[in-house]
């Protein structure tokens, strides 16, 4: 990349992080006008977790020591059959998979792990704890810890960019591979760039950026950011349970800095070309058609850096889909693990 495209990049982000920025703080501003009595800040929390984040259904709690730092991690399942392994996204848990590891449990050895900075896994300090290299660093000890040498991966959003990432630097370690909602690090930097549309669906990534307004953002009326993404009208696979589950973590002091500062750490103006890969990993992409956040040319992207990936467009679904439609995700990986002997 020239240093002329540099930084007009970098000036393009920075224009963008101040505007949104001053988007997010006229809310405030509103918001405190409306009602100057009340604190929109002030949380409802809460000491002991909604009985859903301990049903015994879901596996075993479980911690371990992996990359420096503890994790921890729901294990469900018959040990002896094959690993698979599920990394959730922002701002989640290992909790959005609970549908999943019921469906799979049967067949496979589920684990879905808490990634760091999130729930009951450790929260190093600073940025730089959130580094891409980091985060499948923590993957590849927990396989190692979990006495195995290969893994299936499930992943969603952020945790997306995680398996992909896995992918590219251990791909032995990986006997396939299915994301929902999500893409490498390197398609999403191309599409945010060159892509004026996924850029302007990626506001909050620039407004992330800014110190300590996502965090406040976030927290906001008892956090009903959580309300107004995961439940839907007529969705019943989504609970007001489910959504006091996430609260129940992200309502802990300090507990959402760490989330945001995955895209502080791994924010890029460019990236080195990357080589397209020929290994055989079996690979499906999903997109939900209804996606806010993610276009779904970014499957287009994802096709010159994999040869063996099979895309496909969940319809009438949005970018929560593993909780919100978990009949149809279900069915689409259980498709893709049979048609590939998994």
């Amino acid at each position: 990349m020239s240093v002329a495209t540099y930084m007009h990049r970098w000036f393009v982000s920075l224009l963008l992080t101040i505007y949104y920025s001053i988007l997010v703080l006229v809310m405030f501003v509103t918001t405190y006008l409306k009602n100057p009595f009340s604190n929109p800040w002030a949380l409802k929390l809460k000491l002991e977790p909604p009985t859903c984040l301990t049903d015994p259904k879901y596996g075993v709690h479980k911690y371990t020591k992996v990359n420096n730092i503890k994790l921890h991690y729901v294990e469900s399942g018959d040990p002896s059959k094959p690993l698979m392994i599920f990394i959730h996204g922002f701002p989640e848990l290992w909790y959005s998979w609970r549908h999943q590891i019921v469906e799979f449990q049967k067949d496979y050895w589920c684990v879905a792990f808490d990634m760091r900075g999130y729930g009951d896994s450790e929260r190093p300090d600073g940025v730089s704890s959130y580094k891409l290299q980091l985060l499948i660093d923590d993957v590849r000890d927990l396989v190692k810890h979990l006495g195995r040498e290969k893994c299936i991966i499930v992943a969603h959003d952020w945790g997306s960019l995680v398996a992909c990432r896995f992918r590219d630097v251990y791909p032995d370690m990986v006997s396939g591979l299915a994301i929902l909602a999500g893409c490498s690090r390197e398609a999403f930097c191309e599409e945010i760039w060159n892509n004026p549309e996924q850029r302007k669906k990626s506001w909050y990534v620039f407004m992330f950026q800014a110190p300590a307004l996502a965090e406040k953002m976030m927290q906001m009326n008892n956090m009903s950011v959580f309300d107004k993404t995961l439940l839907r009208a007529g969705c019943d696979s989504v609970t007001q349970q489910d959504v006091e589950a996430y609260k129940y973590w992200f309502g802990k002091q300090h507990t959402m800095t760490p989330p945001v500062n995955y895209y502080r750490a791994n924010f890029e103006y460019t990236l080195p070309e990357k080589p397209r890969s020929s290994a055989k990993i079996p690979f499906l992409a999903i997109h939900p058609e209804n996606d806010f956040y993610l276009n779904a040319t970014l499957h287009d992207r994802m096709k010159n850096e994999y040869e063996c990936i099979e895309t496909t467009i969940l319809k009438d679904c949005g970018h929560f889909c593993q909780q919100q439609e978990p009949a149809k995700v279900n069915q689409l990986i259980r498709d893709f693990l049979a048609k590939n002997n998994l």
